[in-house]
């Protein structure tokens, strides 16, 4: 795992080749790190297909907790995209989704808002509150017409979660 960080780009090949046949849980978070840290090359893309596409059930938890941490702050975006792709069910932390999703960019939002879409349940209704919360405060705080035309929606699917409950 020490080399996914190598400037050696032959080294971060050959980690990303043990990380693909004999990875685990343990891999997650130092693949993460290495994507974060890491320019745009075929390297990155490459850690990006693999964290969107891992099936782990720990791997969604270790996502939440960097989103929560704000030490992965500058790819939120792409830990939103890892969690949609993924197949996850996060709904159970869609206050901090929505948090995330409401003070990022529009990639953000996009994200969220996929990841709201596809939640058909919430079994903690103070996350639901919270969402909402947030959700209408961006709205209500937003300048921005291409933000809002993404909380909007945002909005009306966790109303509607709100409804089912």
């Amino acid at each position: 795992m020490k080399d996914l960080n190598s400037k050696d780009n032959s080294k971060v090949e050959d980690e990303l080749d043990r990380a693909e046949k004999n990875g685990d849980i343990k891999w997650v978070r130092p693949l993460l790190y290495a994507f974060r840290d890491r320019p745009e090359d075929a390297l990155r893309e490459r850690m990006r297909i693999m964290l969107s596409t891992i099936k782990l059930s720990g791997a969604e938890g270790i996502y939440i907790e960097e989103l929560e941490s704000g030490d992965c702050s500058e790819i939120v975006a792409d830990i939103l995209g890892f969690i949609w792709s993924a197949g996850f069910d996060p709904s159970n932390k869609l206050d901090i989704i929505t948090r995330i999703a409401t003070n990022g960019d529009f990639r953000s939002a996009m994200e969220g808002l996929s990841i709201i879409e596809q939640c058909e349940s919430i079994d903690e209704e103070h996350v639901l509150l919270e969402s909402i919360l947030n959700v209408r405060s961006a709205i209500e705080n937003c300048e921005d017409k291409s933000l809002k035309s993404m909380y909007e929606p945002m909005l009306a699917s966790l109303q509607r979660l709100e409804r089912a409950q």
